[in-house]
């Protein structure tokens, strides 16, 4: 097997963040640091730092919780609509042809932070697994998350 090198991604194996990423993220008012780009009454939205492709990024309570059926009402409702908001985001910024969202609760279920649920949005493409990612097994990421991030907060600020 052959190895595309990815120096970026040595941050995500190398750093052990203290505490909760989302609470660090929820609670710093330093939202360039976070990749936060949004930030509501009850939950929050942020860059994807370690992406599955492009425009990936996520949702998040501010509240922290791990279990999606302990959410509140409140708190599902204002995800929802900033999810909305960003599909709306990356259609004109990324020109997205559809999208994957989902959450993964729980280690089992996939979730790098099991602790604190979060919803992910996944811009997709016609034809974006190509062979790179079904002969290679590497993911091929052509935007810079700085980018996205400031592209996503001037398309919040609106």
């Amino acid at each position: 097997m052959k190895y595309l090198y990815a120096p970026w991604r040595d941050r995500y194996f190398s750093r052990k963040p203290k505490g909760c990423l989302f609470c660090n993220a929820a609670k710093s008012h330093r939202d360039k640091k976070w990749f936060v780009f949004h930030r509501g009454e009850k939950c929050f939205g942020m860059v994807n730092l370690f992406p599955y492709t492009t425009a990936h990024v996520m949702v998040a309570p501010t509240r922290h919780c791990g279990d999606f059926s302990k959410l509140k009402k409140d708190e599902i409702t204002e995800m929802f609509d900033i999810a909305q908001k960003i599909l709306k985001a990356l259609k004109k910024i990324y020109r997205c042809e559809g999208f994957n969202l989902g959450v993964n609760q729980g280690s089992a279920a996939g979730a790098g932070f099991a602790g604190h649920i979060h919803l992910h949005i996944v811009g997709r493409w016609t034809g974006d697994t190509n062979f790179m990612t079904t002969a290679g097994s590497t993911r091929v990421i052509c935007a810079d998350p700085e980018k996205l991030y400031g592209e996503l907060r001037d398309f919040f600020k609106k």
